[in-house]
């Protein structure tokens, strides 16, 4: 082949790096993000990018306007990609969509984590009029169904950096998680759609802004920029790519018998036990200003990965399991089971909800979304019952369900059929009555819920083999690592156990 040929080759996929266009990479490092290539190569080992579809949309739409390809992290095959704004607003195409497409199969077939960098404005009309041949690279499955298929059987993540609408907020809400920045916009009707129907004028951020999402459960965590976007994609991989076998305890750990208060009544911060039982520097909290009655995190034990659930007496409703959190830990509870990531499960909870506000928010239908979880569920799970344990509450922590793999209590352990203040009224209603007044009632009930409490104390559980043991908090952490590397790993597997619901 002449050299001539190859020059021109060179020349024409040069048209499309970053090099020759400066406008473009400056407008869109004026507006503090980065290049789609820029974040690709954040995420992966550096040097190991090896793009797709370069000469793709010509000169006019660099790379199609959707950067892609594989390279590895922390050594391991990922595949990527990242809509390019500066390109018609990261608007879809059937260029960019056969290229996504292609990249998701790959991912698919050799079960690769997938990453996708989705602002864009969705759909271009004239973009999509057909994928004939010349216009895109047949595959097996397209964009949507394409992302379907790896849900539950790869990782996969999106970030979100600025504008995000339709088919490209569709991606996001396909992947396991997401990650949006302060002031950007995940909707699925851009305000163009939304005046057309409805007749009402509104700007993407305040018709779909991340801040909502955050409130609201949408995405798992707000971000300030793409910089932090590209570092939260590593850090979270890191738990599914990087195998560990030793960690170091926390500066916390010291502290650990401390934290729960001898007067049963006050709270305390659960998120502290979750710090002093990990691995320094090894919590990673997703979700953590939605249901804030549940935290979900993964972490590291012992160098292991785990994927810690846990109840927060601190939160408004004292850890008490709402419509939103009992979601939230069905959710995380598939997230981990799909990806083999053993469960720790944190126990302080006094049941479900309760209340008119409880029942409009539809806990009557949600509360069984994490006990079906659990029962779906094949991992190992190891429960740490903390303080109280009430009513159907406990299931959700995966108590009484499918086994436990281990079950411990710490001295500060109390259960029941139902709040032992509520027993008492309920089973000694008569004496509570005849006590007097209003005050008086009160006292009489919480006398007699002290004497159930004293029938359940935690020698009781001990003596009565209720749980493998009743440790001293400080051992905790050791019991868990212990587990955790007596007990095999699964074997590869060839096919997905689930797919990840998006509640």
């Amino acid at each position: 082949m002449d050299d001539k040929t190859i020059d021109e080759l060179h020349a024409l996929r040069a048209q499309a790096y970053d090099a020759a266009r400066p406008e473009a990479v400056a407008r869109v490092h004026e507006n503090g993000r980065l290049t789609a290539r820029e974040r690709i190569e954040g995420v992966l080992d550096a040097g190991t990018f090896v793009e797709s579809g370069v000469l793709a949309g010509g000169a006019e739409e660099p790379a199609g306007g959707y950067v892609t390809g594989i390279g590895t992290l922390f050594g391991k095959p990922i595949a990527i990609g990242s809509y390019d704004y500066s390109v018609h607003g990261g608007t879809q195409t059937g260029i960019n969509h056969a290229k996504i497409d292609r990249t998701i199969e790959l991912a698919h077939r050799y079960r690769w984590p997938f990453v996708c960098f989705a602002d864009g404005g969705g759909a271009r009309a004239q973009g999509l009029a057909g994928r004939s041949w010349g216009s895109g690279m047949s595959t097996a499955m397209g964009t949507f169904d394409g992302m379907a298929y790896l849900s539950g059987w790869v990782p996969t993540v999106a970030v979100v950096s600025g504008r995000s609408f339709a088919g490209n907020a569709s991606i996001a809400g396909f992947s396991d998680v997401v990650f949006a920045t302060r002031g950007s916009a995940i909707g699925m009707g851009g305000p163009p759609l939304v005046e057309a129907a409805l007749g009402l004028r509104m700007t993407p951020e305040e018709l779909a802004p991340s801040e909502m999402h955050e409130r609201t459960g949408g995405i798992d965590l707000l971000i300030e920029d793409d910089a932090e976007g590209v570092a939260l994609v590593r850090k979270y991989l890191a738990y599914f790519l990087v195998e560990k076998t030793e960690g170091t305890p926390s500066r916390e750990h010291d502290t650990i018998r401390a934290i729960v208060p001898d007067n049963r009544r006050r709270p305390y911060d659960m998120r502290k036990i979750v710090a002093a039982l990990a691995d320094a520097d090894s919590v990673f909290e997703l979700r953590p200003n939605w249901a804030t009655a549940a935290i979900t995190a993964l972490a590291r034990m012992g160098g292991h990965a785990v994927a810690i659930i846990a109840n927060q007496p601190k939160s408004n409703i004292a850890g008490a399991i709402d419509a939103n959190a009992a979601d939230k830990l069905a959710r995380f509870i598939q997230l981990a089971d799909a990806y083999d990531i053993p469960i720790v499960s944190l126990m302080d909870n006094p049941g479900f909800m309760l209340g008119p506000d409880a029942e409009r928010a539809g806990i009557a239908r949600h509360h069984a979304r994490p006990l079906l979880a659990q029962v779906d569920r094949t991992v190992p799970l190891f429960l740490v019952h903390i303080r109280k344990a009430y009513g159907l509450g406990p299931m959700a922590m995966g108590s009484m369900f499918q086994p436990t793999d281990l079950r411990l209590a710490w001295p500060t352990v109390e259960a029941g059929g139902m709040a032992l203040e509520g027993a008492a009224a309920l089973i000694q209603r008569k004496e509570i009555r005849e006590a007097g007044g209003q005050a008086a009632a009160r006292e009489k009930r919480d006398e007699l819920a002290d004497q159930m409490r004293e029938r359940s104390l935690w020698q009781n559980a001990g003596r009565n083999y209720t749980f493998d043991e009743v440790i001293d908090p400080a051992e905790t952490r050791d019991r868990i690592i212990a587990m955790l590397r007596f007990i095999p790993k699964p074997p590869p597997r060839t096919k997905r156990k689930h797919y990840i619901d998006t509640w």
